[in-house]
């Protein structure tokens, strides 16, 4: 069997830092693309639930696996390190980092099973230079808050992790409307990412009051406690950006969805 046959549509990495252990063990899934299993299931990081074979796989590339060995050797590498930095709770956050957790959302984004043939993202060469430059620009010269979750509260994921808000519209109709990442544009759009089951990041404007001197090498990142309503409110957005997979590290948080 190829060393690329088993190609994950949510990172391997990433789910372990929705596990309690940090191991990728004992996730809470529910699938909405099984349609004999509605209930709960528990999985782990490297389940059949989570891969499907030879997913970016092309002929684009001398190579079939290059999208899947680039995103294995240069992106997924890093996710480790981000996440233990982010942890120590210091606001200044090297800008290398924040570089590689761009780097990282955008390209799980683009390879992510809501596209219909998320290939195209990377051989469309224009496609992707243009929505690469637009959704870097615009998460660099941002603003950036990471909320911590309450005790015993947890962030959730999907095989669809992020989004943006358009928060005027939000205001205005009271309803979620979830837009793509690349759509983090003006002064009312704010982009919500789930880390890990701990920590949720939130891109968003400068304030009114900030100085004119801040930019994306000296801004410090904001860390803050979230309260349980604030949970919720993202989570019900991740469930309704999800593809067909929804996960948590809580059984009990996801009950209610089955009921």
């Amino acid at each position: 069997m190829s060393k690329y046959r088993k190609q994950h549509i949510v990172s391997e990495t990433y789910l372990k830092h929705f596990s309690t252990k940090a191991d990728g063990n004992g996730l809470y899934v529910i699938d909405r693309g099984d349609k004999y299993r509605k209930d709960i299931q528990k999985k782990n990081s490297g389940d059949r639930i989570f891969w499907i074979p030879n997913y970016s796989d092309t002929d684009f590339f001398n190579d079939r696996k290059t999208i899947e060995k680039m995103f294995g050797t240069d992106i997924e590498t890093n996710y480790n390190n981000i996440i233990y930095t982010i942890a120590k709770e210091n606001p200044e956050i090297d800008f290398i980092v924040k570089q590689q957790l761009i780097q990282w959302i955008f390209y799980t984004k683009m390879r992510s099973p809501v596209w219909k043939n998320h290939l195209e993202n990377f051989t469309n060469y224009n496609f992707f230079k243009k929505e690469a430059e637009s959704f870097i620009t615009s998460a660099v010269s941002m603003r950036w808050t990471i909320y911590k979750n309450p005790p015993n509260k947890y962030w959730w994921t999907s095989d669809d992790p992020g989004y943006c808000l358009n928060l005027k519209d939000y205001n205005e109709t009271g309803k979620i409307k979830t837009n793509p990442i690349y759509d983090i544009k003006g002064v009312n759009s704010v982009l919500f990412y789930p880390l890990s089951k701990e920590y949720c990041l939130n891109i968003h404007p400068y304030y009114q009051n900030d100085k004119v001197t801040l930019n994306p090498e000296n801004t410090e990142v904001t860390f803050k406690n979230a309260d349980l309503s604030f949970v919720d409110f993202i989570n019900k957005a991740t469930y309704l950006t999800q593809d067909r997979l929804i996960i948590s590290t809580d059984l009990n948080s996801l009950s209610n969805l089955v009921e």
